[in-house]
C-alpha cells in the first residue's frame, strides 16, 4: 500500500486515525483480511439464494465486524466486499484500486459525501474494495433506501434488460424535485455528483447508482452517500462517459449538436432546469476546471499500475477541456 488503505495519506501503511473511526468506529483492524481468496469463493458459492450469472462480472458479500476482525456473513453484514472480479473486461485486476480512487477524489477534491471505504487484501494478497453501509447504523431500525430505478418504476419485466440505462438525469432531478423536501439542496449535490461522473468517465452512472434514504418512517428523503464510483473505461475503452444523457426527450443544446460531447453548455442548461443558483453553478464548475492538480495527486498515491495511471489523468484531463469549453461563450 503508498498510504493509509482508507485515504491514501502517505507515511502508513495502516489505517489512520480517521479511517479507524470512519470505518470501524476507532477499532484497529488489519488491513489484510483473514481469509483468502478461495475462501471467499467457496463461501459465496455456498449462499443459498445465490444466483450465479456468467454474463456479469462483478460479485460481491456482506462482511461483520465481530471484535477487531472482519468476517463473511451471509446476512446482517456491515461492510460490502468487492474482490477482483472475473470477465473479458481490461485491467480487471485493477478495478478494486479503480474504485477506491474514484471515491477518494470524490470526497477530498469535491467535498462529495460517499460511502466510507477502503482497500483491503485477502491473507493471499489478492486486493478488494470494502465498503461501509450507510443503510445499516448499530441499534437502529435498517433505513429505507430506494433507487430511482424503483422510484421511476422500471424494472428488467417493465423495460427490458437495460432498465437500468431507460431514463436521463433530468428525469432523476425531477424525481428529486417530487420525493425530497429540502429538494433545492438535494439537486446541487445530485447536480455536482453528475458532473464528476463525467469528469472521471464513469458510463456506470445509471438508474440504480443514485438513491434516496431516510433513517426512519417520521423523516424526509435525501440523497444517499454517493457509491459505485469508478473510471468504468480503464475497463471498457469504448464506454460513454455518461450513464445517461442529461436531458429528457432527446434535447440537445446547440453546442452538443455542433460537436456531439457534452460540454460547459449543456451542464449550464443542466443546472438551469435543476434550478441551481448560478453562482453556486459557477463555483463548482471553476472547482472541477482547475482539478487538474489536486485529481493528479491523489492518481499518483494510488495503488493503480502505471499503465492504468496514465489512462485515468488521461481520461480526466480530456472532460476538464469539454468543460471548460463553451459553444456559447456562457464562461
Amino acid at each position: 500500500m503508498p498510504g493509509c488503505p482508507g485515504c491514501l495519506k502517505p507515511g502508513t501503511n495502516t489505517f489512520c486515525t480517521r479511517c479507524r473511526q470512519r470505518l470501524f468506529d476507532g477499532r484497529k483492524v488489519s488491513t489484510v483480511l483473514p481469509f483468502s481468496r478461495p475462501v471467499y469463493n467457496q463461501a459465496r458459492l455456498a449462499l443459498p439464494t445465490q444466483r450465479l450469472s456468467i454474463s456479469g462480472i462483478q460479485n460481491k458479500m456482506s462482511v461483520v465486524l465481530r471484535g477487531d476482525q472482519l468476517e463473511l456473513t451471509e446476512s446482517g453484514g456491515q461492510y460490502i466486499l468487492k474482490p477482483v472480479p472475473h470477465g473479458e473486461f481490461q485491467h480487471l485486476n485493477q478495478m478494486p484500486a479503480n474504485e477506491h480512487l474514484t471515491m477518494q477524489i470524490a470526497r477530498q477534491v469535491f467535498r462529495i459525501p460517499v460511502a466510507d471505504n477502503a482497500l483491503v487484501r485477502f491473507s493471499d494478497g489478492e486486493p478488494a474494495y470494502l465498503v461501509r453501509r450507510f443503510d445499516v447504523i448499530p441499534n437502529q431500525p435498517r433505513a429505507l433506501q430506494e433507487d430511482f430505478a424503483q422510484l421511476a418504476s422500471r424494472s428488467g419485466e417493465t423495460h427490458g434488460i437495460n432498465y437500468k440505462y431507460d431514463g436521463s438525469y433530468e428525469e432523476i432531478g425531477r424525481l428529486i424535485r417530487h420525493h425530497v423536501g429540502a429538494a433545492r439542496v438535494e439537486l446541487e449535490r445530485f447536480f455536482r455528483l453528475v458532473v464528476f461522473n463525467y469528469l472521471v468517465h464513469n458510463g456506470d452512472a445509471h438508474l440504480k447508482n443514485f438513491s434516496l434514504i431516510k433513517f426512519d418512517n417520521q423523516g424526509s428523503y435525501t440523497l444517499t452517500p454517493a457509491y459505485d464510483l469508478l473510471n468504468s473505461r480503464l475497463h471498457l475503452p469504448t464506454e460513454s462517459r455518461t450513464a445517461l444523457d442529461l436531458f429528457r426527450d432527446e434535447f440537445e443544446t446547440p453546442s452538443f449538436a455542433a460537436n456531439a460531447f457534452y460540454a460547459y453548455d449543456d451542464f449550464h442548461e443542466f443546472a438551469n432546469r435543476l434550478n441551481l443558483r448560478p453562482a453556486r453553478f459557477a463555483h463548482f464548475m471553476r472547482t472541477v476546471q482547475t482539478a487538474d492538480v489536486a485529481v493528479m495527486a491523489r492518481i499518483a498515491r494510488s495503488s493503480l499500475t502505471d499503465e492504468c495511471k496514465e489512462h485515468y489523468r488521461a481520461h480526466v484531463r480530456d472532460s476538464i477541456k469539454a468543460l471548460s469549453y463553451s459553444y456559447g461563450k456562457y464562461i
